[in-house]
């Protein structure tokens, strides 16, 4: 390797890790809100979508680089992705899964806790067939 392209690949390497370190902290601070009870819960958008455009930038950003180099890139979009798609499922059955978490928080026994699962298949299961 040539001097001024070990230099460059440095550049380039700080400039990947300037721009991947906002992402990690979005996606976390994404996992940390999509854990709150269901109403605050939708909260998690916000920070999953700046992060989602962050992951966007990154890979425009990557595009001359190898596959390997944006692998991991496009895998933590999927999984953003996921984790929104998540949600708009929560925003569509709310009643169904605020029910269910209701329920489950209240539950003391594990006979309870039964009951709360086949309330939940039978209100979401009830719910795509009415």
């Amino acid at each position: 390797m040539t001097e001024p392209s070990r230099e460059q690949e440095i550049v380039l390497a700080r400039e990947r890790a300037k721009r991947s370190l906002p992402l990690i902290g979005f996606v976390l601070l994404g996992l940390l809100a999509i854990s709150l009870p269901l109403p605050k819960r939708f909260v998690a958008a916000l920070p999953l979508l700046v992060a989602a455009y962050l992951s966007v930038q990154l890979l425009r950003f990557l595009k001359d680089r190898p596959t390997s180099e944006k692998l991991w890139t496009a895998l933590s979009l999927g999984i953003i992705v996921a984790m929104l798609l998540t949600l708009v499922v929560q925003v569509v059955f709310y009643g169904p899964v605020s029910d269910y978490e209701q329920c489950y928080d209240q539950a003391q026994t594990a006979t309870a806790r039964a009951s709360c699962e086949q309330l939940q298949r039978s209100g979401l299961l009830g719910t795509l067939l009415n």
